[in-house]
């Protein structure tokens, strides 16, 4: 159809010069670069305090947590806290020391060698 002279043919020689830039495109690749991570250390007092240790586990950060110091039911409690909040969010937990724990998010495993005795319960019977 012809409208003011002008022709809907297109000139095969024309098809091919707009099609040419796209095969020439180069495949884009992502670079990912190499996230450095990060462990929070907490020492928390209260409860309160281990929230704020289950708030990094659940932002995907390491937690550290040093419980020296701490009255043993207290520190009782902030571990089951953190354990729970740590498996509702399939991350894991490894005593590392005496009164100190790893707490990891679902994306960071933990992968340790220890002695039979380390394996014991999280805390000891007195």
């Amino acid at each position: 159809m012809t409208f003011l002279g002008l022709s809907e043919e297109v000139d095969q020689e024309e098809a091919r010069d707009e099609q040419a830039p796209s095969a020439r495109r180069s495949p884009v690749f992502s670079l990912h670069a190499q996230r450095q991570w990060e462990i929070v250390v907490i020492d928390p007092r209260s409860l309160e305090d281990a929230r704020r240790g289950a708030d990094f586990v659940k932002a995907r950060r390491p937690v550290f947590v040093n419980l020296q110091g701490v009255e043993a039911q207290v520190a009782r409690r902030i571990v089951d806290f953190l354990s729970g909040a740590t498996y509702a969010l399939d991350g894991h937990l490894q005593r590392v020391g005496e009164e100190m724990f790893l707490f990891t998010p679902s994306n960071v495993l933990i992968t340790a060698e220890l002695t039979p005795p380390e394996r014991a319960a999280l805390f000891p019977i007195e």
